[in-house]
């Protein structure tokens, strides 16, 4: 399948299930406890109603099968820091370029929006990420260490 079966669109209020079943399954992958109630009040509250985030979907056939948050965020001295958050796409629909249509669609967003640079993390247990996120010019900025108490 090519890129240009993907449709990238915005998230409106009735994709909310389909959107939430996508975060469950994100955070059901990285073993991170989902809080429903605060995900739908985040998508009400921040989502719909901000200028400077975004919540993209990618669609193949009328389906939903990936997402992304895009989010600008304002530093000192006013820079325009956009951060990409919440990528996922459905196991069945991986490697197709979904997620690389929704980055390159936020990327454009935020770039019309003024941001002067763009920060994603990623695990260090997904190498697809970081490849995807390599193809499209970003560059290794931050290694954090984590350990669990």
């Amino acid at each position: 399948m090519s890129n240009e079966n993907i449709t990238i669109r915005q998230y409106k209020e009735d994709d909310k299930d389909y959107a939430t079943n996508l975060m469950r399954h994100l955070c059901n992958t990285f073993h991170v406890e989902f809080d429903e109630e605060r995900w739908k009040r985040a998508l009400d509250e921040k989502i719909l109603k901000s200028d400077l985030t975004r919540l993209f979907l990618a669609e193949i056939k009328d389906e939903i099968v990936g997402m992304l948050v895009a989010d600008i965020r304002r530093g000192g001295s006013s820079t325009r820091t956009g951060y990409i958050t919440n990528l996922i796409v459905a196991p069945d629909s991986r490697n197709i370029g979904a997620g690389e249509s929704l980055m390159k669609h936020a990327i454009d967003f935020l770039r019309e929006n003024h941001a002067q640079a763009v920060k994603v993390n990623v695990r260090a247990t997904v190498p697809d990420a970081r490849r995807l996120f390599t193809k499209l010019g970003f560059k290794e900025y931050v290694i954090q260490y984590f350990k669990p108490l």
